[in-house]
């Protein structure tokens, strides 16, 4: 008798364990739970990113774009900070001659205040100051967009909302190392899955109801299922030779320690200042003597 009630027991355990252990072992992968943890104050990532520019196809003629490598400081909201070189990418020079090396650029961002190296200005600027800042409203839809959070890319991978809306419209496949999703959107449903305003690249407007454009991306995460990389395709309007911009970014380092801090005082100069200096330091025009 009692040999049938310990084997009755072993069997009841047996028929629980197995299901749970392999409950686990199936758990779906989830990035936007990853991408959660990671926004935590002071704490980074490192990105790596190349933005191309064509029509349609890649082009010969065309393909000029901006390289950007730099840290990104995060908290719960979001990035609150970024400093960051990028340069410009020549076009590609059908003779085969070598391309003329780009400058760099380093900007610096702190929660609503940007500082662009001071160096790269093409106007007069004094001695000692080595940085400007700028209100971000002044700074261009393409330079406001980067100092956000280091990167040109369409799709805003710290909105939690938005990454769950990109990942639903996702094929997964497992790769080497992790998972891959691939995707499609409208610039019409990445407006209505957004939590802020989407501006657009080429106007700088919001986009709204009536835009057309669409994004395609790859994504790939790691073992752990924090973003690896994202590749973008931002295609504007429609037509046989559509605006195409092609963005390629890489992210590592994941919850480095980082806080970005803003340059000396004693070297930066306010734009309305350094707009006011710039007057100064023009000659005033002679009087007309009626002679001309």
């Amino acid at each position: 008798m009692r040999r049938w009630v310990a084997l009755a027991v072993s069997v009841l355990i047996g028929s629980v364990v197995v299901p749970v252990s392999s409950a686990v072992a199936q758990a779906a992968p989830d990035p936007v739970r990853a991408l959660k943890r990671q926004l935590r104050s002071e704490h980074g990532v490192r990105i790596s990113e190349v933005s191309r520019y064509d029509f349609g196809g890649r082009s010969k003629v065309s393909g000029s774009g901006t390289r950007i490598k730099g840290v990104l400081q995060l908290a719960r909201s979001g990035p609150v900070g970024a400093d960051f070189t990028w340069w410009d990418l020549p076009r590609p020079d059908v003779t085969g001659r070598p391309s003329k090396k780009p400058d760099p650029y380093r900007v610096i961002r702190v929660g609503k205040d940007v500082y662009d190296d001071a160096g790269r200005y093409p106007g007069p600027v004094p001695d000692g100051k080595k940085w400007i800042r700028f209100p971000n409203a002044h700074r261009g839809s393409m330079a406001r967009d980067m100092a956000q959070d280091a990167s040109l890319q369409p799709i805003n991978v710290y909105d939690t909302a938005l990454m769950k809306a990109v990942l639903r419209c996702s094929a997964s496949t497992a790769v080497s190392g992790g998972f891959l999703y691939r995707g499609t959107m409208s610039y019409r449903a990445l407006s209505r899955a957004s939590k802020d305003a989407v501006l657009s690249w080429t106007s700088g407007r919001p986009i709204g109801e009536k835009s057309k454009g669409k994004i395609s991306w790859r994504i790939w995460t790691d073992r752990d299922n924090l973003l690896k990389r994202l590749v973008t395709a931002d295609t504007v309007g429609e037509g046989k030779d559509p605006l195409v911009k092609r963005s390629d970014t890489r992210y590592t380092g994941w919850g480095f320690p980082l806080v970005v801090t803003a340059p000396p005082a004693d070297e930066v100069i306010d734009e309305d200042d350094l707009l006011e200096y710039m007057q100064t330091q023009n000659e005033p025009i002679p009087p007309d003597d009626k002679n001309t």
